[in-house]
């Protein structure tokens, strides 16, 4: 026979996977740090509250000049140079920085979502001159460094963080 009535515990509407605090256990970093990848994503899911997906803010300014260059490192260890041109080629990785902090990175950004560029590994959303980079995969291995020679009122950071 099925249980009738209403259960003990129905009041309960809490999911192990949701997060409920902002708080970060040092210590959880250090047990996945010890995992090897394919344990990774299981550990996430079996912790509450450690979700570390790695991100970055780069504010883009009209002085980002031709042949500056900008290298991102995902998760995984897959590291894209992207360079400024007078034109965009995604094939080469090549954004146009034409003088428009907007249009610079919009062109940025379809570089990085680009099949030859990062493809899904760095997610990138953007809001006029601001890419906000997402590495896919969460984890410390995100928290990569990123390189650049942007002219110096352009925002870069020196790493994602948060991973």
């Amino acid at each position: 026979r099925g249980y009738r009535g209403k259960h003990p515990h129905n009041d309960m509407k809490v999911s192990k996977h949701s997060k409920s605090t902002d708080k970060r256990n040092p210590k959880l970093d250090v047990e996945y740090a010890k995992l090897d990848s394919k344990q990774k994503y299981s550990y996430i899911r079996d912790h509450q509250g450690f979700f570390p997906q790695a991100t970055a803010t780069v504010v883009c300014h009209a002085n980002i000049a031709e042949d500056q260059v900008i290298t991102l490192t995902s998760a995984d260890g897959v590291t894209k140079t992207y360079t400024g041109k007078t034109s965009e080629d995604l094939a080469a990785n090549q954004f146009k920085s034409d003088g428009n902090a907007t249009v610079t990175a919009t062109s940025l950004h379809d570089c990085i979502v680009n099949a030859n560029g990062h493809d899904g590994k760095i997610l990138s959303s953007r809001d006029t001159a601001t890419l906000t980079l997402t590495q896919r995969d969460p984890g410390p291995d995100g928290n990569s460094a990123i390189t650049s020679d942007f002219h110096s009122d352009a925002t870069v950071p020196s790493a994602f963080t948060g991973g």
